[in-house]
């Protein structure tokens, strides 16, 4: 390999510019199949070739990567098989090929000429350290027999004491154990002097098992009975030490240690364990209360006090941030009371929970080891004891388990009980600053995990976990709540106004009025969600905390509060049903409640049927952009498409998808149910007018008494009353299912509700019995001519097919015409869906009104005069009730219904009326 000095160039170099170059020559050329193998392929085998490694192939004198090429047939069955193009083309890929390979050859020899250089350097600094090497191993040689052959020297001296060396040693050590046994009474009593009680129980514990053992010898019988009697004395001041009314936690630890170590009765030691740290924490725990109350730090210092006996400062130097003053509470309180906790349940576990195991000694369980001697077991210069385990059966473990575990609960509830309080909520919950408790609560989850005891041993962990919990379901539950709670004030107060009112027949409310109540109390609520509520708990999700931010925490919160947020639709959806008027009385026995205006409950549908349509879709939009989108881990997610009720697509988070729909579903649904209860309510008010006059044999009794009587003059009044009440509350529809109304719009309906209440609340007139204007229609309604035009009374076509003269053929026949008609015509549902509509809901009560007065007219029995009656009532029904619907066919169906169980229910011949007399007296126009 050569290089030129003037253009130093690699041989990748070279190569790379042969690639371009015959890119920049091939470009236009035509693609056609060559007979070289792959650039992958070619190279494994250029390798084999240049190793000499062996081919699993059969050569093959064609192929011009094998060593058995030939050239001359090659070239022949080229010059057969190939056109000049193709020709042309090979010889340009050959030269491609070549200059391949040349860069390929350039780059391999550059690079094992590389490494060459390197193998040459590092052969030479071998070389020069293995001559110093040699000389130094020579040197260790010799030093190494200089060694063996003192060893040697020495062993040969010293051989014949050895065993007698290793005797005297053993002497020794057994005179010092038995110098050790006969100066332990004396021991043991300076011990007892000096209030070294541990080290008292450590020299026993030692010495315990060799006096039982030797028991049997006068002399260590004697020093067994006089250590018992001074370890007796220092197990009573032990239970002094332990029973003091000021004994901190770690020193009943440390004297229950020693207790356990002089095989005190374990069952016993448990429960006076347990009853004394019971009385030391719950003191602690008080203490630590009242110590909070007057905590007080300066601003800039930010640790509870130095001395906690010393009396605390009253009056802060500068004013304390709540923040600062709530993190300092708990902080404070963790270090007094919590460490204390954790190393009450550690100890607890050790000595009577843990499995009997070797005794070794360790540190004290219960705190740092004491300097001063006289007051702790530990005195006399010892810091060491004994991690020491009771032996107990399994019944009494389980039994010193259950009592420790109710121990820890209770004191767990008193320490979350505090928690809580620093957590409270302000009564303006839009007043929240969430960084606090959020701060508060990781502090709080931290610490408990420094609580190794507390998390292994009595899950308190899981006990944190459900704290933070119950803080996101309490948080979310006040802000929904809220925005419930708003909501319902507004039913609250429109009920109780309308409540206050006295009903009245002037017209003169303002259609716009309630409409714009009703779009007013959807705006506010809506707003509410999308900005307070939604801006606290974007807070909660953006907050630094690590607790949040580790991994699944902020899914962790974004689930909880998408469960109760979908709960607060729910919610509401029940506390709507306190608001509507029940359909049936109350009880006799129940005290009677007022009851909600019927108004509410149409309020009420059709606010839950904008949330269905519209808001709920919208406020989960917002809920998705504010708290998924912005997140690292949703923000490039494909979102979920839902489309309103107005037909625009929303584009919200997948997770939120079920949710919606399901919100959407409900609020629809319960919209529904409110409304039909608000038909069955209006339906059956109306209705009981007809009851209180369609009594049982009323009709017949009131026909005997006044005997013979010209036909019927006019119209039942009764009928005129009703008219009014569908008319008022078709007022009360139209000002919620009648669209947007403006003022103009709301004028217009106005003067059409007065227009039609006038010939009724007006009956001197000559307009009353014609119904007034038959051009005013109901909003909505298309203007179509006069009813009359179309008449086909039911009764005219019951007395063409029946004969004065023989009444049996007559009747069989309208019962046949009866069922006829029955099997042709559609069952009607009475209390069946009511279309979302002025014309539905009104159809709803109509249906629910004609429906009663067919049910009366069964209950009773009809004369020739009251059947005439009958008829003109029917017909002026039919004409009024013409306004309120657009499906007659139901309506005649119905008062067909009604003539067939009128005819069959008479008493005596009937004697229809003409129709043109019939419509006489409808008009006010008598001809009698």
């Amino acid at each position: 390999m050569s290089t030129s000095p003037t253009s130093p160039k690699s041989p990748t170099s070279n190569s790379q510019e042969q690639s371009t170059s015959f890119a920049s020559t091939s470009v236009h050329v035509t693609p056609h199949i060559t007979l070289t193998l792959p650039r992958k392929g070619r190279a494994k085998q250029l390798l084999k070739d240049f190793y000499g490694l062996p081919d699993g192939k059969k050569a093959d004198p064609l192929d011009i990567d094998f060593s058995a090429f030939d050239v001359n047939k090659y070239v022949n069955n080229m010059l057969a098989e190939k056109h000049l193009s193709e020709l042309m083309q090979r010889d340009n890929d050959l030269s491609t090929e070549i200059r391949q390979l040349d860069g390929d050859m350039k780059t391999l020899v550059y690079e094992n000429y590389s490494k060459f250089i390197s193998a040459t350097d590092t052969i030479r600094k071998m070389k020069s350290n293995v001559e110093n090497m040699e000389s130094e191993m020579d040197q260790l040689s010799q030093s190494i027999n200089n060694i063996s052959n003192v060893t040697s020297s020495v062993n040969s001296a010293l051989g014949l004491k050895r065993d007698k060396i290793l005797q005297l040693t053993g002497v020794h050590d057994l005179l010092k154990k038995i110098q050790f046994i006969f100066e332990l009474p004396t021991r043991l009593k300076n011990c007892l002097d000096q209030k070294s009680y541990a080290q008292a129980v450590r020299y026993y514990a030692k010495t315990s098992k060799l006096l039982e053992h030797y028991r049997s010898l006068s002399v260590f019988s004697s020093i067994e009975i006089e250590c018992k009697e001074i370890m007796d004395k220092v197990t009573k001041r032990i239970r002094e030490n332990m029973t003091n009314m000021n004994a901190t936690g770690s020193e009943i630890t440390d004297c229950m240690a020693l207790l356990i170590i002089l095989k005190e009765p374990p069952q016993q030691l448990a429960k006076e364990y347990l009853e004394l740290q019971k009385k030391f924490l719950t003191n602690l725990l008080r203490k630590t209360m009242e110590e909070m109350s007057s905590l007080s730090l300066d601003s800039s210092q930010d640790s509870q006090p130095k001395n906690t006996d010393s009396e605390l400062k009253k009056e802060p130097s500068s004013p304390i941030s709540p923040k600062k003053r709530a993190k300092s509470k708990l902080t404070y309180l963790n270090q007094k009371f919590l460490k204390e906790l954790n190393k009450f349940v550690e100890s607890f576990n050790g000595f009577f929970l843990m499995p009997p195991r070797e005794i070794r000694e360790a540190k004290s369980p219960g705190k740092s080891p004491g300097k001063s001697p006289g007051k702790s077991p530990r005195s006399a210069g010892n810091d060491i004891l004994r991690i020491v385990s009771a032996n107990m059966d399994g019944d009494d473990r389980d039994i010193a388990r259950q009592d420790f575990l109710n121990f820890t609960d209770d004191m767990a509830k008193e320490y979350f009980i505090i928690v809580d309080s620093l957590l409270e909520f302000p009564e303006q919950i839009t007043n929240l600053n969430p960084s606090t408790h959020l701060q508060l609560l990781n502090d709080l989850y931290y610490a408990t995990l420094s609580c190794n005891s507390l998390c292994t041993i009595a899950r308190f962990e899981d006990r944190v976990n459900e704290v933070i919990t119950a803080w996101e379901i309490k948080l979310a539950k006040s802000l929904f709540g809220t925005a419930e709670k708003k909501l319902m004030e507004k039913f609250t107060k429109y009920a109780e106004n309308e409540l206050k009112k006295e009903s009245s027949t002037s017209s003169n409310f303002q259609v716009h009025e309630l409409q714009s109540y009703i779009l007013d109390m959807e705006a506010t609520f809506s707003d509410y969600l999308t900005g307070d509520c939604f801006r606290l708990l974007e807070e909660c999700i953006k907050t630094e905390t690590p607790m949040i931010q580790k991994k699944g925490g902020v899914d962790r919160l974004l689930k909880e509060f998408q469960t109760q947020f979908k709960e607060f639709w729910r919610s509401i959806v029940q506390s709507s049903n306190k608001y509507i008027a029940p359909v049936h009385p109350t009880p006799i026995t129940q005290n009677p409640i007022q009851s909600p205006p019927s108004i509410i409950a149409l309020m009420m549908s059709r606010v839950l049927l904008d949330f269905g349509e519209i808001i709920a879709i919208q406020v989960y939009m917002t809920f998705s952009n504010i708290l998924y989108n912005q997140h690292n881990d949703y923000r490039n997610r494909i979102g979920a498409e839902i489309y309103n009720g107005l037909g625009e697509r929303f584009t919200i988070a997948k997770e939120l998808a079920h949710d919606v729909r399901e919100v959407v579903g409900i609020c629809k649904d319960v919209a529904q149910r409110i409304l039909e209860r608000y038909v069955e309510i209006k339906g059956n008010q109306v209705s009981s007018k007809i009851r209180n006059i369609y009594i049982p044999n009323y009709i017949q009794n009131l026909d005997e008494n006044l005997g013979k009587s010209p036909p019927p003059e006019k119209v039942t009044p009764i009928w005129s009353e009703i008219i009014t009440d569908l008319v008022y509350i078709e007022r009360e529809v139209v000002m919620l299912y009648g669209g947007p109304v403006d003022e103009e719009k709301s004028k217009e309906v106005e003067n059409i509700v007065e227009k039609r209440l006038n010939p009724i609340l007006k009956p001197d007139t000559s307009s009353n019995a014609s119904g007034g204007d038959k051009s005013l229609l109901s909003p909505g309604t298309a203007l179509i001519k006069s009813p009359y035009a179309h008449s086909n009374s039911s009764y005219s076509s019951i007395s063409s097919t029946r004969s004065r003269t023989s009444p049996n053929p007559f009747t069989s026949s309208v019962q046949l015409t009866s069922h006829i008609d029955k099997l042709f015509s559609d069952r009607v549902e009475i209390y069946g869906i009511v279309e979302m509509s002025i014309v539905g809901i009104m159809m709803g009560i109509i249906k629910i009104l004609l429906k009663t007065w067919i049910e009366m007219i069964r209950l009773n029995t009809l004369t020739n005069k009251s059947f005439q009656q009958l008829q003109v009532d029917s017909e002026y029904m039919r004409v009024k009730l013409w306004r309120f619907i657009e499906d007659e066919g139901i309506m005649n169906t119905m008062l067909q219904e009604l003539a067939s169980s009128a005819f069959k229910r008479c008493i005596e011949d009937p004697l229809p009326l003409v129709y043109a007399d019939i419509e006489m007296i409808v008009s006010g126009k008598v001809s009698f």
